[in-house]
């Protein structure tokens, strides 16, 4: 509870047996002036239960609402992080697809496993841009223009990794391949690292 509360209580109460104590010294003291004390006690005390009542109403409401923004973002940041997973496992199959002739391969149909891993990356791209939404509700107008991982954001930096990917091995050889691939590496590793910074900085930690 806020110090300042807590003090107003101390202070009301004090002052509350002040009015009584000096009441009760009194030699005139009469029935009417005993009820107007014990009116003014009470009214102090629902006075008070008010107060109380209305701060912990109010870090109820506080507490509430980081807990389901905090839900908010992890839940985000883990379909993301889904979603990237899928394009690896995409590039996995590639990989797989042209090592050397003489190695056994992981996979037993390349198409088939190329085909699985591109759904999972369309539902989980999906995920997003329903989350997404929602966590942009829960956020003010100033960290919105500072949010970096709108729908559209996340699809263009996604979508470029999986082309990447494609054109490495569709249309490149060699040593070219091998560099076009390093940064297909590092742009996951950096995409990873930045949706982790700047989600988790609007869920609080």
């Amino acid at each position: 509870m806020n110090d300042k509360v807590v003090w107003f209580c101390c202070f009301s109460i004090l002052a509350a047996g002040m009015v009584f104590g000096i009441s009760i010294d009194s030699s005139e003291m009469t029935l009417d002036t005993l009820s107007k004390v014990f009116s003014v006690v009470s009214g102090l005390g629902t006075l008070i239960a008010v107060i109380i009542a209305v701060s912990a109403l109010s870090t109820w409401k506080k507490q509430f609402s980081h807990n389901e923004r905090f839900q908010a973002f992890k839940e985000l940041e883990e379909i993301a992080f889904e979603c990237i997973g899928s394009v690896e496992g995409y590039w996995g199959v590639f990989k797989d697809e042209y090592f050397p002739a003489n190695t056994a391969c992981f996979y037993q149909d390349h198409n088939e496993a190329k085909s699985k891993y591109s759904d999972l990356f369309w539902k989980s791209k999906e995920y997003y841009r329903v989350k997404v939404d929602f966590v942009q509700s829960l956020l003010s107008e100033a960290e919105l223009k500072s949010f970096e991982y709108t729908y559209s954001q996340f699809d263009t930096k996604i979508h470029n990794i999986l082309n990447h990917i494609v054109i490495s091995y569709g249309n490149l050889d060699g040593e070219e391949r091998f560099q076009s691939l390093l940064e297909v590496e590092s742009n996951i590793y950096d995409l990873k690292l930045a949706i982790k910074t700047n989600l988790r900085e609007y869920r609080g930690c």
